[in-house]
């Protein structure tokens, strides 16, 4: 009897572990969750909390309004992302704390109360959720009726949706960027952004948000704004975009421009960047129109350097197209 005693014993300590082994198996929440994602999104689980040490550091690009401009332009930063922590909710926040404290050129966009409450994606779409205080920037409620804001409010909020759509598509191949907005003391059906953010007489609920380089400061898009400003004799604007290694004093650059000829853009090429990153050119075809007779040039190679992010005209090559008086 007791003999048999022991071989129950000695069999119930060689199955103990594989039985516990079974349970932990079925009711270890955490394979449970990795096992039922939210439907159509990713889950990824991180530990609870991550120490400040224990992170990445990636290189992003982000998008900010440059000067008034209504124009977003590019700034490289260094991003922390800690180990608990998306890298694409990084960049948002990055994009929350504004550019570089010796960048005064760009400015930020997203109100910087507003918080990121959650990031996640369904392949191609990234997914972002912010807090409530997302709406809460200095647009006036007479916005419509009140001079200069009636085109500046719907422009201020399409460079705040591209500022996050242009910062994450940079790095991430998503096709579009959906924004939720939780409001913490209202019953929400949803938590899409409504189409009535943007302004424009749209009601809804939005879908993602696609990229849209017409907003973004490419080499491209600077010469078009500088040549358009010059055809419209804008000098104001056009100043903002002179590179300052030879960039002459305001009242000279109008007093130079005021004795140039007309100018009527024809088209303007795609570019091309050098492999340093920092200079590029752009290959004008435009008429100069002056009082006696028309002047057309014909493949003009405009070049630009990039300046703290934003691409600028060398003044030398602007002056080149002037005649001699």
């Amino acid at each position: 009897m007791k003999h048999k005693t022991r071989l129950w014993i000695f069999a119930l300590i060689v199955l103990l572990p594989l039985l516990l082994s079974g349970c932990y198996e079925q009711l270890n929440p955490l394979e449970k969750n990795a096992a039922t994602p939210a439907p159509g999104l990713s889950v990824e689980l991180f530990t609870a909390a991550a120490d400040d040490s224990n992170t990445d550091v990636i290189k992003a690009t982000l998008y900010f309004r440059y000067l008034d401009e209504p124009m977003l332009a590019a700034e490289s930063r260094l991003i922390t992302v800690r180990r608990d922590q998306r890298p694409e909710q990084a960049i948002v926040e990055a994009l929350l704390q504004g550019p570089s404290a010796g960048n005064a050129d760009l400015r930020r966009m997203i109100p910087a109360d507003a918080q990121v409450e959650a990031v996640s994606n369904n392949g191609q779409v990234l997914f972002v959720t912010f807090s409530e205080k997302f709406l809460s920037d200095d647009i006036p409620v007479d916005w419509a009726t009140s001079e200069g804001w009636s085109t500046e409010a719907p422009l201020i909020r399409k460079l705040i949706i591209q500022s996050v759509v242009a910062s994450v598509t940079e790095s991430y191949p998503y096709t579009g960027v959906q924004f939720l907005v939780h409001r913490r003391n209202e019953v929400q059906t949803s938590l899409r952004l409504g189409n009535e953010y943007f302004l424009d007489g749209s009601v809804g609920l939005s879908e993602p948000m696609v990229r849209d380089e017409a907003l973004l400061l490419t080499p491209q898009s600077t010469v078009k704004t500088i040549l358009y400003a010059w055809a419209q004799k804008d000098y104001e604007q056009m100043y903002k975009y002179i590179a300052q290694a030879d960039k002459p004093a305001y009242s000279a650059f109008v007093e130079t421009l005021d004795r140039a000829p007309d100018v009527d853009v024809l088209s303007i090429s795609g570019g091309s960047v050098y492999l340093d990153g920092q200079t590029a050119v752009v290959t004008v075809y435009i008429r100069l129109l002056t009082d006696m007779e028309q002047e057309q040039l014909l493949s003009y190679p405009l070049q630009l350097v990039r300046e703290n992010g934003v691409w600028k005209m060398k003044y030398a090559r602007l002056t080149a197209l002037i005649p001699e008086t």
